[in-house]
């Protein structure tokens, strides 16, 4: 591809973040093998519990569904639970660890969420951590389903491990899930 065609449709600004045409490519291909273990996590992270009935929830967070309802109205459709949650962003579902709810969401509520966390002796896990952990994630997923750089950032060097860590939590059943996907994807090749 010349670089005429680069800048016209790819565009100077985008690929000025990076070296040369083929770090764009890489870069393109390391988004790729990230984006199946994404997106079961995405997928699990949102159904682990019914968030949308809590009784947790700051009203910010109720008008933001609220919202997602009303988009799905707005496209003559009918309302479901499952639809409001494939409505609401990411970010809508990990900001419900973030220090505000530091009173509202107990261990005990985690542990409903996470059901297989590590116990204290082994690994001490809290909600602070839990948020710092997911906004690490939601950052890296917000950059590759966005199409930014994500090679070579020092900060994702261990990210793989990072969502590796929290499907466990899940159950290892959704882990071997992951696992067996993200396999077959490279075996594909």
């Amino acid at each position: 591809m010349t670089e005429d065609i680069q800048n016209r449709y790819i565009s100077q600004k985008r690929l000025q973040n990076y070296k040369n045409f083929d770090e764009y490519k890489q870069n393109i291909h390391l988004s790729e093998k990230y984006y199946i273990l994404l997106s079961i996590f995405e997928v699990t992270f949102k159904i682990s519990k019914d968030w949308l009935s809590s009784s947790i929830l700051h009203e910010d967070t109720k008008w933001k569904i609220k919202e997602a309802k009303n988009k799905i109205l707005q496209r003559k459709e009918i309302v479901t639970h499952e639809k409001i949650i494939a409505e609401l962003p990411f970010g809508f579902w990990t900001s419900l660890f973030r220090k505000s709810y530091s009173n509202l969401l107990r261990i005990k509520d985690i542990q409903f969420i996470f059901p297989n966390l590590p116990t204290k002796n082994k690994k001490m896990i809290n909600r602070n951590i839990l948020d710092k952990q997911l906004n690490h994630i939601r950052k890296f997923r917000n950059r590759v389903f966005h199409y930014e750089r994500v090679i070579n950032k020092s900060s994702y060097a261990d990210i793989e491990h990072s969502i590796y860590e929290l499907l466990v939590y899940f159950d290892k059943q959704i882990y071997d899930f992951a696992k067996e996907m993200s396999h077959e994807k490279d075996s594909r090749k």
